[in-house]
């Protein structure tokens, strides 16, 4: 925990209150430049970019796979991605692989990574994802506990949002100023790892906006899990890509928003 710090602060407590030291984390503008692409900047805390980097390409539809990606090299703060697709030149060799994406999209300079209700959550085409994952709720609730507990930035700052992919019983978690690129990154280490993304759920802190239930349809995570809320353009995405919302999960309970049967509400 390299990039966390002391800060003054006030503490105020019935009535009562007095100077304290707080944690918190140190977040940065990192900057992605992507093949030929303008360079793309985000407020991260930086650790595990380059799963990050991974995440990112595969969530954004700018790559199929993990195999698509023919580099990744960080110096400093800048992430520099090389693709097999060479976005932003024309090769037409490649044409028939290269993955749909909206020519504004990839004109966009300096995105930041919260930005729902942005570009980030427009799809014009969602195809709905088949997966066959039924999870049950005990799991659900005893996943959001160990998400918690492994959480262990925010435990000691309060300041980052933390995501967990689950695989059979593989967990990876990781953690970040941005929910986005919390999820970016586990996203970006399974497939690494060579998980089954169809097989697999996001645990994670944090609302659940269209863009983030796009992430999941663009990589095929059929299951996201969350203690907040979707918005109802995450529910309308998720409706039309298949996607199973589980929200408000605490202590004992939680809500679910469609696809019901991949939730096996007796286990």
């Amino acid at each position: 925990m390299d990039y966390i710090k002391k800060i003054p602060a006030i503490r105020w407590e019935d009535g009562k209150y007095e100077e304290v030291e707080e944690k918190t984390v140190s977040d940065e503008n990192i900057y992605f430049h992507i093949d030929s692409l303008p360079p793309r900047k985000f407020s991260t805390y930086p650790e595990d970019l380059e799963d990050f980097g991974v995440g990112y390409c595969l969530g954004d539809g700018l790559v199929n796979s993990f195999e698509d990606i023919i580099s990744i090299d960080i110096e400093d703060k800048h992430i520099t991605i090389k693709t097999k697709f060479n976005h932003g030149c024309n090769n037409e060799v490649l044409d028939e692989e290269k993955p749909e994406v909206e020519a504004d999209v990839l004109g966009y300079q300096c995105v930041m990574s919260d930005s729902a209700g942005g570009w980030r959550s427009e799809l014009k085409k969602i195809e709905p994802l088949e997966s066959d994952l039924v999870v049950n709720a005990s799991e659900i609730i005893a996943n959001m506990k160990r998400l918690t507990a492994k959480a262990e930035i925010w435990q000691a700052t309060g300041s980052v949002h933390v995501a967990q992919l689950v695989y059979n019983d593989q967990f990876i978690t990781r953690e970040d100023v941005s929910r986005h690129v919390a999820v970016d990154k586990v996203i970006g280490a399974a497939a690494k790892a060579g998980f089954d993304l169809s097989k697999s759920y996001v645990t994670y802190s944090g609302r659940m906006p269209a863009d983030m239930v796009i992430k999941m349809v663009r990589v095929g995570v059929p299951i996201l899990v969350s203690n907040a809320a979707p918005a109802g353009s995450g529910y309308e995405v998720a409706v039309k890509g298949n996607i199973t919302l589980v929200g408000f999960v605490r202590s004992n309970r939680f809500n679910l928003y469609g696809n019901a049967e991949r939730i096996n509400l007796d286990g």
